[in-house]
């Protein structure tokens, strides 16, 4: 990949904004705390204070026009047309056009000119705004904050498509987030260790579990395994895999136990949990060599479609059944100075958490760790959403090495969210705020606030008319900023500081029926989520906390959207496809893009299923288990233009323009050429460039037509996810419906 020599020559920051003299005081709201609530503060009307320690910038109450004329009332004439004079000077024009780089914050009063619709953004920044402009908007004017994001931009400059894989210590490698207080982390773990201490000595019975001996026949059970095929395009080969069976693949996609394999470095692993993975999340596990996997899956057969169109279910009382599966991964240490790589032991099934609550549909762990130690006595708290409607929060035990698996059946949770009070109102996504907080959306459209232990109802608010399909927050920087899309509606974010005034939305209504679809990137200190159109895209967009009505394309699929991801210590994002895809780019580099500069970005593999015509009905032999599909996993694909093929057809259309109406000038009077090219030589120049121009307007109209295609329901990517632990950031799970899962390192190394 080229160096590009137009960024890092020239650095200029914005000036530190000026001193805001106010002869009137801001009143600051009396904050009382609850003892037993440990530190998470609440204002007399039951708003959460702000959960972070830095300030955007600096409230100022200013005067109403009303209040304006009022006060020249009783000064004369004179006075009332010097308040009118001043009232005209401050009228908005509505273009909120950016003026110079002292005065692009100023903000133009509101109402805006009638002639302007509500539902529009009249902002600082512009759609056109690029580089510069665009950063000082977005992370200024403080000029500390444009040092961050500029430095963070430099520091992954060579590194357009997947991460580096070097320690935070080097200057090019990953980082925890910048835009959080010195020790942040370490704080966060001892007040969770020390809230999770509190409530283990308060309430020791509040979850109650048991020990399943026939565990095992309580998960999902997959009716045969998968034929599956692994390896470099031109020479693949077959494996069975069943339930519970797995592979060290090596980079090359071949097993790292294979003859034929050159390269035996571990790259990852693959297998197959035997059910459809709705959900995947990493455990916050900061020590040690192994990291857990939490998959919620459910039975083929729940997805399985009837004649008419309707889901069959063998047997309606074991819809009631749920389980969620952990899996371990054990790494070993990589080179001086590198983060830790996948090692060759196979994955290791820790065992399920079986309940009758109904299949899961959501699951994420709390993003602190709660128990710092060597070896932790729990694995952290997990939120799950269940099919009956309701959220709840599980203790997830530690499994030692030595054991087997262990499946445990809950009967009563660590605590169990829910409105009761509402007629036929069920939760539908949730998000974790910070240790003793979580948000979740519900059916009426409404997101609530909760306090986990103890458990408390702490806000409540209609940001939306119906279903909540998706909702995120932005720990931990911005915690208190959650972002939520309906089915029907506009993507919105709200601050659960001030709720009832600080809310905005993206202008543009639109319909969403995929979750998964919306995340937190906190390198870049916004969300990414599927483009919001009225119309049916491919796009995933990035919208900034402080611009969130105002979306910028970051990477483009080849059909339907169905999940993505972001990194906790970088911002390179994964995104996957209904046709089977997972693609990779550097989004910050995506979001600073100049003019005319080409960004790649990679597709790291293409999964395929095929289903078998009667799967089931033959039977098991000794040495080859029977089949319930074909899986076929290619990789090895090429960087791309990061571009979307609608814009790279119009360019072409407008370059063919330009060509046309050059000819149609006709020729340029003048001296004649001392060397003509021969005529048959111009002929066969201008038929190769013909063909050349036929070849990529045919690749664009195939880019374009895969957008409609229809592939197998188990050929889609369900779930993606980055490992948030810093030493092991590079790790990504990758998780597909026919039932296999691919743990993958994405880290790469700068070679000069």
């Amino acid at each position: 990949m080229g160096k590009r020599t137009t960024r890092g020559i020239r650095k200029s920051y914005a000036p530190d904004p000026a001193d805001i003299d106010d002869d009137e005081l801001i009143p600051v709201p009396e904050i009382k705390k609850d003892k037993d609530d440990h530190d998470f503060a609440f204002d007399s009307e039951g708003a959460p204070v702000t959960l972070n320690d830095e300030e955007d910038g600096v409230a100022v109450l200013i005067p109403t026009s009303d209040e304006e004329a009022s006060a020249a009332e009783g000064k004369g004439p004179a006075a009332a047309d010097e308040a009118a004079t001043v009232k005209k000077k401050v009228r908005n024009s509505g273009a909120g056009m950016i003026q110079s780089r002292k005065g692009f914050h100023d903000i133009p009063h509101y109402p805006l000119e009638t002639r302007i619709v509500t539902r529009v953004y009249a902002g600082p920044l512009r759609r056109y705004a690029r580089y510069s402009a665009l950063r000082d908007a977005m992370y200024g004017p403080e000029s500390e904050r444009i040092r961050i994001i500029w430095s963070l931009e430099i520091r992954w400059l060579y590194f357009p498509i997947l991460p580096p894989r070097t320690v935070p210590e080097n200057k090019m490698g990953i980082m925890p987030s910048p835009w959080v207080p010195p020790n942040f982390e370490r704080d966060q773990e001892n007040r969770a260790t020390r809230w999770y201490n509190d409530y283990a000595l308060r309430s020791p019975e509040s979850q109650q579990t048991y020990r399943l001996p026939d565990g095992a026949n309580r998960i999902p059970r997959a009716n045969g395994g998968l034929a599956t095929f692994v390896g470099p395009w031109d020479k693949q080969k077959q494996y069975r895999l069943v339930q519970g069976d797995g592979l060290s693949i090596a980079p090359s996609g071949l097993p790292t136990s294979d003859e034929d394999t050159k390269d035996k470095t571990p790259s990852g692993w693959i297998f197959d949990v035997g059910g459809i993975p709705l959900s995947i999340a990493w455990a916050p596990l900061v020590r040690g060599k192994s990291q857990v996997l939490a998959v919620a899956t459910i039975p083929f057969s729940d997805q399985e479609s009837g004649s008419i169109g309707e889901v069959n279910f063998d047997d309606k009382a074991e819809v009631k059944d749920g389980s969620v599966q952990f899996w371990e991964f054990l790494g070993e240490p990589a080179k001086e100075g590198e983060l830790a790589q996948p090692s060759t032991k196979l994955p290791r099934l820790l065992g399920a958490m079986c309940f009758e609550w109904g299949r899961p549909k959501r699951l994420q762990f709390c993003p602190v760790p709660i128990a710092g130690y060597e070896t932790p006595n729990s694995y952290g708290l997990l939120a799950i959403l269940c099919g009956d409607g309701r959220a709840r929060v599980l203790d997830i035990g530690y499994v030692p090495e030595e054991a087997g698996a262990s499946y445990d059946f809950a009967t009563k949770p660590v605590v169990e969210f829910g409105l009761s009070d509402d007629y036929n109102l069920e939760v539908t996504c949730l998000t974790w705020v910070n240790i003793n907080r979580i948000a979740l959306g519900h059916t009426d459209g409404s997101i609530t606030l909760w306090s986990v232990y103890p458990r408390a109802l702490l806000q409540r608010h209609s940001a939306h008319t119906t279903y909540v399909i998706d909702i995120a927050s932005a720990y931990p920087s911005n915690p208190h900023l959650v972002a939520s899309i309906p089915v029907g509606g506009c993507a919105t974010l709200t601050d659960l500081s001030q709720p009832s005034s600080e809310f905005t939305y993206f202008p543009v209504p639109a319909i969403s029926f995929q979750p998964n679809l919306l995340c937190w990137n906190e390198a870049m200190q916004g969300f990414m989520a599927l483009y919001p159109s009225s119309t049916p895209n491919t796009t995933i967009a990035f919208l900034h906390h402080r611009f969130f009505c105002q979306a910028r394309s970051i990477c483009t699929g080849p059909n339907t959207l169905t999940c993505v991801s972001s990194g906790t210590t970088h911002p390179f994002i994964l995104v996957g496809c209904a046709d089977g895809s997972v693609f990779s780019c550097n989004a910050l580099q995506k979001l600073f893009k100049q003019k005319g500069e080409p960004l790649r970005k990679i597709k790291l593999f293409e999964h395929e299923y095929r289903p078998i015509e009667n799967a089931g009905d033959e039977e098991d032999t000794p040495t080859l288990p029977r089949l319930r599909g074909a899986t076929r996993i290619l990789q090895g694909y090429l960087p791309e233009v990061n571009d979307d093929p609608r814009s790279e057809k119009r360019k072409e259309m407008d370059r063919k323009k330009r060509l046309a109406k050059k000819k149609a000038g006709g020729k340029r009077r003048g001296r004649p050429k001392k060397n003509p090219v021969p005529e048959a030589e111009a002929a066969a120049a201008a038929a190769a460039q013909a063909e050349e121009e036929e070849d990529l307007e045919a690749e664009l109209q195939e880019k374009l037509a895969s957008r409609v295609v229809i592939h197998e329901p188990l050929t889609r990517v369900t779930a993606v996810a980055w490992n948030p632990n810093v030493n092991f950031s590079c790790w990504a799970a990758c998780a597909m419906a026919s039932g296999l899962i691919k743990i993958m390192d994405l880290g790469v190394s700068y070679n000069e």
